[in-house]
């Protein structure tokens, strides 16, 4: 039985120059990244990389007509190492462009995932503090004519390094900065209670869990303490990665891609949007399962009870909206439940315990 992995190399450089004066960036390197990540940081190291901006062929999050779109643009060009600096978007992109072989429309990796195969050295840089992606294999693409996101799994799409650099998160704004560890959380808390969850895995989850709430009690009640937590709040993102990219994620994640890919909801968002009623959900299924062990940790760092005082505290920092605030219906209700059963099996399959699509269509009857 396997018990735990870790693929990519971890390095930390406190700022960007450091790292690219260290690896010795250059003309044979691509950067895929934001202008308004570039111009104020890399731009200023004079590299001379290759770059490629993702706002260019699309806004939000990756679907299925933006990488096509640069794959594309990059065929024919040659590039020794890849180099994602940026939030999810970036890097779920950097991984499908890093082992795309030649292919320009994803959707045929989709089909073809033997396919893949990666033609170039893959550094990933997270500037927010939520993905956890650059440790992981996956790349969560919004298929477009399909209606829903689902995600590309190989292990080709592993990073080679995966580097965390603070500076990033110091210049993000409030907003950006504290939705993002919600999604760590959400990693954290969803990869511990997975079926596939080890004792190694379970470390990572409780560290990444500790070190977020933590971070979070300071911010919110004090937003100027937002650079001193910076730091702890990245590397909790990395351990949620690492947790998750052994034991997986599981039903809030299943629940988030047909309502994400439709309104365009970013991951993070639409992730939290479930969070806590999946959890009150498997706490009435099982109430003495695996659940319970993670009432544990939430009452030691939070008191009270665990997820009540859970959902206060994310109150404090982000609010939570309804579905209908992003455009949703009553009549998605069945379309969303109907999607998640037949097109997320990977995650449902590591739901903490069994879920129907009856159970399903009544979470998200209950968060319109």
């Amino acid at each position: 039985m396997k018990l735990f992995r870790v693929v990519p190399e971890i390095l930390r450089f406190e700022k960007f120059r450091d790292f690219a004066e260290d690896f010795s960036l250059g003309a044979e390197d691509l950067v895929i990244t934001n202008k308004y990540i570039f111009e104020p940081v890399i731009s200023a190291c004079g590299t001379g990389c290759q770059t490629i901006f993702q706002e260019e062929y699309g806004s939000g999050e990756p679907s299925d007509v933006m990488i096509n779109g640069m794959l594309r643009e990059l065929s024919g060009r040659s590039f020794r190492r890849i180099v994602a600096v940026g939030g999810g978007t970036v890097i779920d992109i950097a991984k499908v462009i890093a082992a795309a072989n030649g292919a320009e429309d994803v959707n045929e990796l989709f089909e073809r995932p033997e396919s893949l195969l990666r033609t170039a050295e893959l550094f990933i840089v997270p500037t927010t503090c939520g993905t956890g992606s650059e440790v992981t294999n996956i790349s969560i693409v919004n298929r477009t004519a399909l209606g829903t996101k689902q995600g590309l799994v190989s292990e080709e799409m592993y990073a080679s390094h995966a580097v965390i650099i603070p500076e990033f998160i110091h210049t993000l704004p409030y907003n950006a900065f504290a939705a993002s560890p919600v999604d760590a959380l959400i990693h954290a808390v969803e990869s511990y209670l997975s079926p596939l969850a080890t004792g190694y895995t379970e470390m990572f989850s409780e560290k990444a869990v500790s070190l977020i709430l933590r971070g979070y009690k300071k911010i919110a009640g004090d937003r100027s303490s937002i650079a001193e937590y910076a730091g702890d709040l990245l590397t909790a993102s990395n351990y949620a990665g690492i947790a998750f990219g052994n034991a997986g994620c599981g039903t809030v994640h299943a629940m988030s891609y047909a309502f994400g890919g439709k309104y365009h909801v970013a991951h993070g968002e639409s992730n939290y949007q479930f969070f806590i009623p999946v959890l009150d959900f498997y706490r009435k299924k099982a109430p003495d399962g695996k659940i319970k062990r993670l009432e544990e940790l939430l009452r030691g760092e939070l008191g009270g009870d665990g997820i009540r005082s859970l959902e206060a505290l994310l109150g404090r920092i982000i609010e939570r909206k309804p579905m209908s605030a992003y455009g949703a219906v009553e009549a998605d209700i069945s379309e969303f439940a109907e999607s998640t059963v037949k097109n997320q099996q990977r995650l449902l399959g590591r739901s903490c315990v069994p879920i129907s699509v009856g159970d399903i269509r009544d979470i998200y009857a209950e968060c319109l």
